[in-house]
């Protein structure tokens, strides 16, 4: 290597040929980008990184019974959102967001919905039969939560994990991850598979856990020895990226030798019998499971990108677990005048919302530094409508939860008025999450970026 260049595949190499790669310094000139082994700052919360997961539900919901009163900051959640009275200070009621790209192109309402729920961009053409004739292909670009993985994802064993409930079939309403265009990521299904998948080479045995700890803090200490002499062959700003990386390093080190986050809070969660999953009366037990194992997938630092997808999009699913015999899709089709029909749908809603604040329950549970994996986390609860009978994507009933490690304001009822894109909400998403992105989806549905803080 001359002394005046470094490749940018260039490693620090520790025990056993374990590496971490490096930051991208002044000194690389046109090589291609390494596998990012630290994370900058700015994808990093205190005590652990951030994390961004997406919480999805199918058919909207009843407004009446959703939207909170009072005022920004002294609110009473109603009917529907009382669930989360116990994290009232932990989560952020957005109000008045509209899905304007999901007006245009291709598809039915239920297809536009929800593959532009985290695209942010028509669908394709494509032979994907719709409601009234119509139809359409996949969705036309990446979805927020992988390009928030791109970005943050990359070091970890998997970039993202995708789980479903009940969600069957491959077409355009049983999809909300996309990869790129026409490139959807189907959701698991099977808490036993993503136990497999996901925990199946992670050590369970207390010594054996330890010995890797500790073969870990072998290789980043050598790595800091590899940084010193580094240090001295690059120019004033590449040494403050490198001493940069290098706390980041120590960081890590930190965490293992306490035990206070990776190492410590992780552990395989116990599956015990698991019920069939493609059965319907299995749906809340397959969703505790399946919640479960994101939050312990997320405390392991397996991941720090997620998924949850509740059933497919227009669901005829019914919820016998609450006494509704008739199908989701079917109820939020009658009139608002069918008060029989709102109370279902309103019943429906409400054990949604009971999930989300389990999940939110899971993250609060899981310490990390000074506080939990939820103060670093990014949960958004995500609708395909604001309301079923008429498929109306304006005012989507958004919910957003944790902290992003200060990058959110939580504790408020937030309404915005206009037509306000959700685009702009996406952009939002990614800025909290450290991404410096000014647009997402279709420019011609954003015009900035909507502050969460």
């Amino acid at each position: 290597m001359r002394p005046s260049t470094l490749n940018r595949r260039t490693f620090l190499r520790g025990a056993g040929g374990a590496c971490l790669a490096l930051p991208l310094l002044d000194i690389m000139h046109g090589c291609d980008s390494p596998t990012a082994g630290v994370l900058p700052q700015q994808f990093r919360g205190k005590g652990g990184p951030k994390r961004f997961v997406v919480f999805w539900t199918p058919n909207g919901t009843i407004m009446k019974d959703w939207r909170p009163s009072g005022s920004a900051d002294a609110y009473t959640f109603g009917r529907i959102l009382q669930p989360l009275e116990p994290h009232k200070q932990d989560v952020l009621v957005l109000d008045g967001v509209d899905e304007l790209s999901a007006y245009k192109g291709p598809g039915d309402a239920h297809q536009k919905g929800t593959g532009q729920g985290l695209t942010g961009t028509e669908l394709q053409e494509g032979d994907f039969a719709g409601a009234d004739g119509l139809s359409a292909g996949w969705a036309d670009g990446i979805s927020v939560d992988q390009a928030i993985a791109d970005a943050i994802g990359n070091d970890t064993k998997f970039r993202s994990l995708e789980f479903g409930v009940h969600v069957y079939g491959a077409n355009v309403g049983s999809r909300i991850s996309y990869r790129g265009p026409a490139q959807p990521i189907p959701p698991e299904n099977d808490p036993t598979a993503a136990f497999d998948r996901i925990f199946g080479d992670l050590e369970s045995d207390p010594a054996a856990q330890a010995r890797k700890i500790a073969e870990r803090k072998i290789v980043l200490d050598a790595v800091a020895d590899d940084y010193q002499r580094l240090i001295k062959k690059v120019g004033a700003a590449d040494k403050i990226k490198l001493d940069a990386h290098l706390a980041a390093v120590r960081d890590i080190e930190m965490r293992l030798e306490t035990g206070s986050t990776i190492g410590g809070a992780c552990q395989p969660p116990v599956l015990g019998d698991i019920a069939d999953p493609s059965k319907v009366g299995n749906i809340p037990a397959t969703g505790k499971l399946q919640m479960d194992l994101l939050a312990m997938a997320l405390a392991c630092d397996l991941t720090r990108v997620a998924s949850l997808m509740w059933m497919n999009s227009a669901t005829a699913k019914p919820f016998p677990w609450l006494d509704i015999p008739e199908g989701h899709h079917e109820l939020a089709h009658r009139g608002d005048g069918d008060a029989d029909a709102q109370e279902k749908l309103t019943l429906i809603n409400i054990w949604y919302c009971q999930q989300f604040a389990y999940l939110i329950e899971r993250l609060k549970a899981i310490p990390e530094g000074d506080g939990t994996v939820l103060d670093n986390t990014l949960l958004i609860w995500v609708n395909e409508h604001q309301k079923g009978n008429d498929h109306d994507r304006h005012e989507i009933p958004y919910v957003l939860a944790g902290k992003a490690a200060g990058a959110m304001k939580p504790g408020r009822w937030l309404q915005v008025e206009g037509d306000v894109p959700h685009n702009n909400l996406l952009v939002g998403c990614m800025n909290a999450m450290g991404l410096e992105a000014t647009t997402f989806g279709n420019p011609k549905y954003c015009n900035g970026a909507l502050g969460l803080a």
